[in-house]
């Protein structure tokens, strides 16, 4: 094999399959990226089989094989490379090649990886998928690159063209005024020395503080408008990027862990810092640094061709080393985020840590994965201390350099002396642009890990991207299903299907079944936080599908089992950020849910601040999450498991207050008592409706509900 396999970082923690795939068909010629195969497999939260791989494959045109080989086969080169293999039971890499003692893989998650072939028996699953070209005529036509879709910073330098056109003239200014040194220093040696010219001397240092004065002005502007610059990108790249996730599908957030999605939107910060400082002086220094390097050439040929070389030495050692530098970034942000994500998941249930008594073996899992981080950020930093050691060099010897250059041209008589300490001087100011240029190339090495991992938030469609929906009409709160079915992807089992009911307006139908049956599931289909994969569900009559899906949510009130309370008082909590919800409306919704004498037994009473919900009941949490839910007076409300923390007495108070509201309630429960009276039981059962009727007609049957019944009961 001649050609290498260009590396591609899986987006999310599930996306190994189709990342490797992707370089793969890089290999061969096929144009599809990760995001495309990401949202052709529709991979899920439980990833790829090996099997989905193989048929993606075919269908665009590889001739696809996969086998059950030893590893020793693989590694001994009884394996077509590039090849696919199962990794550590859980994850998919690229073989790219064997030798007598090593293999190289390429890791979607880890970048370019030499192992020795006992490694590689160690990490090796047993599956090996392998490829051929296969026909190129049926190789799809070239997706819209990435590149042409303008990126979130490109956006905000394209809103702010005025500013930066005004930061761009006063760095003008200053470079064209610091010029002037150069013209003084030739002017001094070459004619105020010789001739002792006083006046020329007193015109010189008269212009000099003149330009001194200038020089400080504008740099003065510039400081506040890049300053302005800075704060511009703070709020309106944060905030677009924030905006942005939030209007993602909810299907997104499944694939993808908290920590890993947070640590995705705080890329910005480093995003914002390279845009607003240096890019912008490398988009100034640029030009600056050719413009000197002209007029040298112009004016002190050898000079300028010294120049040069430095200049070329320096950007080849950059480019050169920022595959792997950028590679080692990926690394070290992926490494550093599993680990902040683990510690997130140890805070969060520190109960359950401190009960279990596993406090050292939460600390020994979060310090290996720590220690991971710790290890990709001293391999990137080692390399990017090589090169930063090597590029100072040239730095430091650069002046001694071109200051010899000069020297020799002044002994060939090829300059005087005046001339050669100004043209030696413009030389030395163009160090200054051309190291920013450098610098800038360095960081963008890192930055371009950053930007990779950005561009999985904001390149991912928002809900119901490019379909032509309009706001949902106010509801009565019908409800019909129509051959409803779910999966996930199209290899996974059915989670739902074949669902067909009417909820007819004000009814009360209440969700039944083991655990794992559908009914959550059901739910989320319901409030949109999933599409159906066939059926159809129709609010009113309309299409759900047709309709904008936050003016529909608008009109739920939704309650889980384990829904959130945020950092706020109480009666924020309650209100969720809706304007016009007053005390009085708090108070009686808090009524309502049956905790309003709770919260005014607290210290603060509404004004009660709560961190996460800590510090309170189980059943505190859900009661306010139900003052939440009817404040808006929903025409749909929804309650998953809504009094499952609960005793017997405050259940039961809580459903009566809810029976003499007029909306449709749908309810979601394992604990039978609180659906005896619902008005329809829909039991579900590996996720289709297997009975459906009353609480006594049911039981009258003698079927699947008679049979929860009785296990409840015993």
């Amino acid at each position: 094999m001649t050609r290498r396999i260009r590396p591609l970082a899986q987006t999310g923690m599930s996306d190994c399959g189709a990342a490797c795939l992707a370089m793969i068909f890089a290999y061969f010629g096929v144009p599809r990226g990760v995001a495309d195969l990401v949202d052709e497999l529709g991979v899920s939260r439980d990833g790829l089989t090996a099997l989905a791989l193989v048929r993606c494959a075919r269908g665009h045109g590889l001739d696809v094989r996969a086998f059950g080989r030893s590893a020793d086969a693989v590694a001994g080169g009884g394996a077509q490379l590039p090849a696919v293999v199962h990794w550590d039971g859980n994850h998919f890499v690229v073989v790219e090649r064997c030798t007598e003692r090593h293999v190289h893989i390429v890791d979607p998650a880890r970048g370019r990886r030499r192992l020795t072939r006992a490694q590689f028996r160690d990490g090796y699953s047993g599956v090996s998928i392998e490829f051929g070209p296969g026909d190129p005529s049926v190789y799809p036509p070239p997706a819209l690159p990435a590149s042409r879709r303008r990126t979130m910073p490109a956006r905000f330098l394209h809103g702010h063209r005025a500013l930066l056109a005004s930061v761009v003239v006063a760095s003008i200014a200053l470079q064209a005024i610091g010029m002037t040194l150069p013209v003084v220093s030739a002017i001094l040696v070459d004619r105020v020395l010789p001739s002792a010219d006083r006046p020329l001397l007193y015109a010189v240092v008269g212009a000099t503080v003149v330009a001194c004065l200038a020089h400080g002005a504008v740099g003065v502007v510039r400081s506040r408008m890049l300053e302005a610059l800075r704060r511009r990108a703070d709020g309106e790249l944060t905030g677009a990027a924030v905006a942005h996730l939030l209007a993602l599908p909810y299907a997104y957030f499944a694939r993808r862990g908290t920590s890993d999605v947070v640590q995705r939107v705080s890329s910005v910060g480093a995003i914002r810092e390279l845009l607003t400082g240096p890019v912008v002086a490398a988009v100034l220094d640029g030009p600056l640094a050719l413009t000197y390097l002209a007029l040298l050439l112009w004016w002190a040929p050898m000079l300028g061709v010294t120049l040069m070389v430095l200049a070329t030495v320096q950007i080849v050692l950059i480019v050169g080393t920022g595959r792997r530098v950028g590679q080692l970034g990926q690394e070290e942000l992926r490494a550093h985020a599993l680990a902040e994500g683990r510690l997130l998941e140890t805070v969060n249930g520190i109960e359950t840590v401190k009960a279990s008594g596993s406090e050292a073996a939460a600390a020994a899992q979060w310090h290996a994965l720590f220690t991971t981080a710790l290890d990709a950020a001293s391999r990137s930093g080692r390399l990017e201390g090589v090169v930063e050691s090597l590029v100072a060099g040239l730095r430091v010897a650069a002046p001694a350099v071109l200051m010899i250059v000069g020297v020799v041209g002044v002994l060939d008589g090829r300059q005087t002396l005046g001339a050669m300490i100004a043209a030696n001087g413009v030389a030395l100011a163009a160090l200054a642009p051309l190291g920013s240029v450098v610098s800038v190339l360095q960081r963008l090495q890192f930055a371009a890990a950053h930007l990779a991992r950005l561009r999985d938030i904001v390149d991912s469609d928002v809900e119901q991207h490019g379909r032509s929906v309009r706001p949902a009409p106010a509801l009565s709160g019908a409800i019909s299903l129509r051959g409803v079915g779910f999966r996930y992807d199209p290899r996974s089992p059915w989670v739902v299907r074949d669902i067909d009911c009417d909820i007819p307006a004000g009814s009360t139908v209440a969700l039944v079944g083991p655990s794992g049956s559908g009914k959550s599931t059901l739910a989320r289909l319901l409030l949109g936080l999933y599409e159906p994969t066939e059926g159809r569900v129709l609010f009113d009559g309309h299409d759900a599908a047709d309709l904008e899906s936050r003016s529909l949510r608008a009109q739920f009130g939704v309650v889980t089992q384990n829904s959130a309370l945020f950092t706020g008082t109480v009666a924020q909590n309650i209100a969720a950020g809706r304007a016009e919800a007053s005390l009085p409306r708090i108070v009686e919704a808090a009524k309502l849910a049956h905790i309003h004498d709770a919260i005014v037994a607290m210290p603060m009473g509404y004004e009660t601040m709560l961190r996460d919900g800590s510090g309170l009941s189980g059943g505190q949490c859900q009661r306010i999450a139900l003052a939440r839910a009817v404040l808006g007076a929903p025409r749909v409300l929804l309650l998953d498991e809504a009094t499952s923390a609960l005793d017997a007495a405050t259940e039961a108070s809580v459903v009566a207050s809810l029976g003499g509201l007029r909306q449709t309630r749908i309810v979601i429960a394992h604990r039978l008592s609180t659906v005896r009276t619902a008005d329809v039981i829909l039991v579900l059962d590996d996720g289709r409706i297997v009975e459906r009727g009353g609480h006594h007609e049911l039981l009258s049957r003698d079927g699947r509900y008679a049979e929860l019944v009785a296990l409840q009961t015993r």
